[in-house]
């Protein structure tokens, strides 16, 4: 009789147990007991997650949005008027064109009216939308040429024959030695300033000062009242012949070179040109528009 100790030549017995985890002969779990069962378990559990998760992404699954602060890109850009809306808030069409090798800045203003001002204009008022120096100034600070502000005669003299005369929503340019636009200006509270000739009639006309610089002026187009600053140093010669060129019925000069002044676009920028200059006289004068 076989004990339960004795090995038969054709037997083979297992004595121990040697894998981590594996049940006895008596059901019981060795060494690591259940854990690898429990970590297989949730391996799988994540792989399935995460397999999940990239194909909600692969299929176009919204992701959350970041919260964004909004920055003003264009600290030059001004603010419209409450009270207008973007039909009919004023702003300038800006253009350029090239003729005789003179190239040129065009500004068309549009919705705005134009009017007569002492001292350079706050620049943060949103209801201008263009300003030119307009008047010559003396080295005494003096007004060069006759020149009416609302109705007040502010000076007195024919040193240039061009002329401005504003009333109300209506302006007029031309030349001549006497206007009767003078005195509509004084009985009407209008306003009036004269600066050298440069297109009467569609015909050049000549000047006395030489030399070149960065010229600008405001004249007569095709029914419109358009503003010019050539982008290149210019003689006035030059100058008044391009304008004539392009179609202008009467021009005049507005002062030039580095004098101050902006205009702004339709989506409320704002485009400066000559260098800002708190030294002026308090008589230094500025043509500007306004929204209506």
């Amino acid at each position: 009789m076989k004990t339960e100790n004795e090995i038969r030549d054709d037997e083979i017995r297992i004595i121990g147990n040697d894998r981590p985890g594996a049940p006895d002969r008596n059901g019981r779990f060795g060494r690591l007991g259940k854990w690898p069962v429990v970590a297989a378990a949730v391996l799988f559990v994540v792989l399935v997650a995460a397999a999940a998760y990239l194909l909600g992404r692969a299929e176009g699954e919204p992701q959350p949005e970041r919260e964004v602060t909004p920055v003003l890109s264009t600290p030059d850009r001004i603010p419209a008027p409450a009270q207008q809306s973007s039909d009919t808030a004023g702003y300038v069409v800006i253009t350029e064109e090239t003729v005789n090798d003179v190239p040129l800045y065009l500004y068309t203003p549009h919705h705005a009216w134009p009017t007569l001002e002492l001292g350079l204009p706050d620049r943060q008022d949103s209801t201008i939308v263009f300003v030119a120096q307009a008047a010559d100034v003396g080295t005494r600070g003096e007004i060069i040429g006759a020149f009416i502000l609302r109705g007040e005669q502010l000076a007195r003299a024919l040193s240039k024959q061009g002329y401005c005369a504003i009333f109300d929503d209506r302006i007029e340019i031309g030349v001549s030695p006497d206007t009767p636009l003078f005195d509509e200006a004084l009985e009407r509270g209008g306003c009036f300033f004269r600066q050298y000739p440069l297109v009467d009639n569609g015909q050049p006309v000549e000047n006395k000062p030489k030399g070149k610089a960065i010229r600008r002026a405001i004249g007569e187009r095709r029914g419109e009242i358009v503003m010019v600053e050539s982008r290149s140093a210019e003689s006035f010669h030059d100058f008044a012949q391009a304008l004539a060129d392009l179609g202008f019925r009467n021009a005049i000069y507005l002062v030039g070179s580095t004098a101050y002044g902006w205009a702004v676009d339709r989506d409320g920028r704002r485009h400066e040109f000559g260098i800002e200059n708190s030294d002026l006289p308090a008589n230094t004068s500025y043509i500007v528009w306004r929204s209506r």
